[in-house]
């Protein structure tokens, strides 16, 4: 995981997602079914941990997520689509938890952009391990635990 440390974290209550028609959808292709399980397990996360849904107007957060593939501009116009800067990571006001922070294909990156600067402000990333043979059922299961294991890492918490 890698945050901005001037970013009031503890004053985070909401948080919503981008609509069907922003940049942020245009930056990857994933079938609707994908983006349902993702969210749905960000949104029960997120819910558990005391965060509440609004409406994207009203969000301390925005959340977005992409799944990391073999083509790098699909990882490049995600990266555009919530002004993630890679060479912004060594400025003193990025702070990072580990030291093997890598983006590989495989893998679900989930940010938290910040509405008023449109720019993300924390970032984990977690291998999606899917076996070709594991039904959807299986891949939900995946999905929900990748996703619980970055949100507990939120700063504050």
């Amino acid at each position: 995981m890698i945050y901005h440390s001037s970013f009031n974290f503890p004053q985070v209550k909401t948080y919503s997602f981008y609509q069907s028609d922003s940049t942020f959808f245009d930056s990857q292709s994933l079938s609707h079914s994908q983006r349902n399980r993702i969210e749905i397990a960000i949104e029960n996360s997120l819910n558990e941990q005391g965060f509440v849904y609004t409406d994207i107007e009203n969000a301390d957060v925005i959340v977005t997520y992409h799944i990391v593939k073999r083509n790098h501009k699909d990882y490049q116009a995600y990266n555009k689509a919530v002004l993630f800067c890679s060479h912004c990571l060594k400025a003193n006001t990025w702070q990072q938890d580990n030291n093997d922070w890598v983006v590989y294909p495989g893998g679900l990156i989930i940010d938290l952009v910040d509405p008023k600067r449109n720019r993300s402000v924390w970032r984990s990333i977690y291998p999606l391990k899917y076996d070709q043979k594991d039904n959807s059922k299986i891949q939900n299961e995946i999905i929900i635990e990748a996703v619980d294991i970055m949100l507990m890492q939120y700063p504050g918490k």
